[in-house]
């Protein structure tokens, strides 16, 4: 039988949180400081706690001072633990770093919220939805899924976490405005396939769009959607105005009317993630645009069908839920 410390509630959901964002049991033992087979432990048994060996070594390297320097620094949500580290007026490694942080009760790794929190009228309109269309089925794989992405140089967009504190209000992502290093892409999918992936412009107006779509969605619609296919999108200007909607009736396009405030009803939302993950894989960045947005439409490509029907097949279980948590945000 293990012995041991048991593992905080704090480390618990932090392990549940990386193990949910694809994470090693190696890189969250790294990450929080702790032993592999405590992390091994719990997630092969939910009925324990799991249970860090205990250990006797060398006294604490920190100071209750330096303790508080690195909380400082990690609190105001700008840092990442390797700035700390070069930040600090004394020489410490990363992982000790880490281990401060991670046994810091004041302070919790989160993902900055990337929209402002619902209102109860966002989620009466996201509940109405959600019983319009609960007894849908084989209705989803005729709709196309699409949206809009940044993609930065450095990293991708929109996926930022940080050292929240938390006795103070969480942070709200604040997206970089386009400029020179990033691309803006367009693109879809269905049960049966995607579009390809188009270029926007920055400050693209509703024609601009529209040639877009003209583009990449009119003759792909019915080979990925099938007879009687159905477009989504979300409530963007361009999107949503009357040259873009009279746009889509001379073209004869059926369209998903769309709640407000729902980017985690839209699986495209997980399909650019998984992109993402390709991209900017082993921490990759890159020197120019050229570069990006090539690796950008090779690993497109490469996502197989698989991937796309089962995001598909996820919209069952995402209405369910949305009804469960009365319009509440999902876990997706």
């Amino acid at each position: 039988m293990p012995t041991g410390k048991p593992l905080s509630d704090y480390q618990l959901g932090q392990i549940d949180l990386l193990h949910e964002q694809g994470a090693s049991q190696s890189r969250i033992s790294q990450f929080l400081g702790c032993s592999q087979s405590a992390i091994s432990n719990y997630l092969n048994s939910k009925t324990h706690q799991g249970l860090e060996t205990t250990s006797y070594g060398r006294p604490k390297i920190l100071t209750p001072r330096d303790e508080r320097q690195i909380s400082k620094l990690a609190a105001t949500g700008q840092y990442s633990i390797r700035e700390i580290q070069r930040e600090l007026p004394f020489t410490v490694s990363k992982d000790t770093v880490h281990r401060s942080l991670t046994n810091n009760t004041d302070l919790e790794w989160r993902k900055k919220l990337t929209q402002p929190p619902l209102t109860q009228r966002h989620k009466d309109a996201r509940l109405e939805f959600a019983r319009k269309h609960m007894s849908w089925d084989k209705e989803w794989q005729k709709v196309i899924f699409t949206d809009e992405k940044k993609f930065n140089l450095d990293g991708p967009d929109g996926y930022s976490y940080y050292w929240h504190h938390l006795k103070r209000e969480p942070e709200i992502f604040s997206k970089r405005q386009a400029g020179g290093g990033s691309v803006m892409l367009w693109g879809g999918f269905g049960y049966n396939g995607k579009t390809e992936l188009a270029s926007i412009p920055p400050r693209t107006d509703s024609l601009g769009y529209q040639e877009v779509l003209k583009a990449n969605l009119i003759r792909e619609g019915p080979k990925i959607g099938g007879r009687g296919w159905i477009f989504q999108q979300d409530n963007a200007s361009i999107h949503a105005s009357r040259s873009t909607m009279d746009f889509l009736a001379r073209k004869n396009v059926r369209t998903l009317p769309w709640p407000a405030r729902s980017p985690d009803l839209n699986p495209m939302e997980n399909l650019w993630a998984e992109l993402s993950r390709r991209v900017y894989s082993h921490g990759r960045q890159y020197r120019t645009k050229q570069e990006l947005e090539r690796q950008i439409h090779e690993e497109w490509a490469n996502i197989p069908l698989e991937t796309l029907q089962n995001l598909n097949d996820s919209m069952k279980r995402r209405i369910f839920e949305l009804i469960l948590v009365q319009g509440g945000f999902t876990k997706y």
